[in-house]
């Protein structure tokens, strides 16, 4: 019907024919997903490793499943008994067996990949972000971070990063003394051999995993890390900031080798999986942020700067912006094949991007 309304409402502009085509292949082209699966702000959208299936989290305590392909829902993470206030994070392991949640009210929620709950771990603090381990086969453990929080039943919990192992259930490392501030999120190194977290400060820390020692300190930003993610090869880190950019470093050395400015407040950025592709190479980042929450009320949507940025990764330069929230973007994820993306902002909505053949076709994309 979408297709039937674009014949009245956009009048070809030539009347041969195939002016007409090009036209409407252009103009129904490039049509996201809507998914109004939350009432809150997201807070994570991630893929599972083969790229059929995807999950949001959001502050509303909902944890949906749902399928790359059409973008249906197929069901829900609930744990038994309360549901979650927020869940912050979320991860699925690379067989897509177990799916683990971070909630704000500091429990671990493990499940089955089919929404079976299979254990609770009472984690303490407000959990702020859970991966699995990277190692294909034996993803046995998860590492955390936590912000300090105070209760009558278990005192005063203090910022900490941890690693916890799955099953049996068994607390393998806690990084408490050393942690400067509270880590924002934290991340898996290569070969699990590192932990690299982003705090609030502009810092980016990079531990052993097996010791708890701090490996380095990068002064990375000048505001808060926001977001960090990894290309597939491990390789290659972005972090954005609120400082309006987001950098390239290398994993080996931790040297920073791009800078990417832009004229708003970044909350993610992510590598294209592409970028090491053999057959058709792209060599692009995806941006994406905006304008505080609480500032946004103040002004319209096309000021407020939402849209989700294509930047070149050798060339710094801006390729493109899909425009749709209307309020700050608050996580990306790329699909599996790098076919598209997907967005989840503050305003509770999950936008499905595919490319359109263009993306892969023209030289202004390459």
């Amino acid at each position: 019907q979408a297709h039937i309304c674009c014949w009245f409402l956009f009048p070809p502009p030539a009347p041969n024919l195939i002016n007409a085509a090009f036209f409407y292949s252009t103009v129904a082209r490039m049509h996201p997903y809507l998914l109004h699966i939350h009432e809150r702000p997201l807070t994570l959208v991630k893929f599972n490793h083969d790229g059929d299936f995807f999950i949001s989290c959001a502050k509303d305590g909902d944890v949906n499943l749902i399928r790359s392909e059409n973008c249906e829902r197929v069901g829900t993470y609930s744990p038994l008994g309360d549901k979650a206030g927020a869940v912050f994070a979320v991860d699925i392991t690379m067989d897509s067996t177990y799916v683990v949640t971070a909630n704000a009210d500091g429990k671990l929620v493990f499940y089955t990949f089919q929404g079976e709950q299979v254990s609770i771990l009472n984690h303490g603090g407000v959990l702020k972000y859970v991966e699995w381990n990277q190692k294909p086969g034996s993803q046995n453990m998860v590492c955390t971070c936590n912000d300090k929080f105070k209760s009558a039943a278990e005192g005063l919990v203090p910022n900490r990063i941890m690693i916890w192992q799955f099953n049996p259930p068994k607390r393998l490392l806690s990084i408490d003394d050393q942690l400067p501030m509270k880590a924002t999120k934290v991340k898996w190194g290569a070969f699990d051999e590192t932990l690299v977290s982003i705090f609030e400060e502009g810092t980016v820390i990079v531990w052993d995993s097996a010791t708890g020692e701090q490996i380095k300190l990068l002064q990375a930003h000048q505001m808060a890390v926001t977001g960090i993610n990894f290309s597939e090869d491990k390789m290659m880190m972005i972090t954005a900031s609120k400082d309006g950019t987001a950098k390239l470093w290398a994993t080996d050395n931790y040297e920073q080798i791009k800078e990417y400015k832009t004229d708003r407040p970044l909350n993610d950025a992510c590598i294209s999986p592409l970028y090491c592709s053999e057959q058709s190479p792209k060599l692009h980042v995806l941006l994406a942020g905006g304008q505080d929450a609480k500032d946004v009320t103040t002004t319209a949507a096309a000021s407020g700067k939402f849209e989700a940025l294509l930047y070149h990764m050798v060339y710094e330069e801006e390729i493109g912006s899909v425009k749709g929230h209307f309020g700050p973007v608050n996580t990306l994820a790329w699909f599996r094949d790098g076919s598209g993306f997907v967005t989840g902002g503050e305003d509770g909505y999950v936008r499905v991007h595919n490319f359109d053949p263009d993306y892969f076709t023209s030289k202004k994309f390459d």
